[in-house]
């Protein structure tokens, strides 16, 4: 095969590469549109493995935040003052390479997502909600991840939301846990 026989399949293949790339470049950036005017695309890749969807905050953005509070029942009846535990931290540039902690931080968000999900479903059903993943995860996390008065028998968990940084808005009470007695 002579020199120039090698360069020419040398550059076909580059613009063939060139051309594989352009498409999923252009195929990718076209499958975020946000009025979905492209899903054919999804037709292709319907798994998301090739095409992925970037749109995080759509189609509803989150405009609260959800607060994990935790009391303790002690033996004369008498309760400890709710106290926010999981409090997301403030992002720093190191997060960027490594953050262990927002592992477990994820999922006591996870699960209070979950629990406020199937709120609406669980109405005539409250007893439910206590055999739910969302609400044992939530309870495990209260019983076995915090600290507890040295004389507390039972705890409790509330879920509340806020506006964040808007302190127009007061907070509210989405979902109050039974008190369970720790183990």
């Amino acid at each position: 095969m002579s020199t120039s026989t090698r360069t020419l399949a040398a550059t076909g293949a580059r613009f063939a590469l060139y051309g594989v790339l352009g498409s999923w470049l252009v195929a990718t950036t076209l499958s975020q549109d946000p009025t979905r005017k492209f899903d054919k695309i999804r037709k292709w890749d319907p798994t998301g493995s090739l095409i992925p969807d970037w749109r995080f905050f759509a189609p509803r953005p989150g405009m609260h935040d959800y607060h994990l509070l935790i009391r303790d029942e002690l033996p004369e009846g008498e309760v400890t003052p709710w106290k926010e535990y999981c409090q997301v931290e403030e992002r720093k540039w190191q997060h960027f390479f490594w953050y262990p902690g927002r592992r477990a931080e994820k999922v006591v968000t996870d699960a209070v997502s979950g629990l406020i999900q199937m709120q609406p479903d669980l109405k005539d059903r409250k007893e439910d909600v206590q055999v739910s993943v969302p609400y044992l995860t939530l309870l495990n996390y209260a019983t076995h991840q915090v600290p507890h008065h040295p004389e507390a028998k039972r705890v409790q968990f509330l879920i509340a939301t806020s506006a964040g940084y808007d302190e127009s808005e007061e907070p509210m009470m989405l979902f109050l846990s039974n008190p369970h007695p720790l183990a």
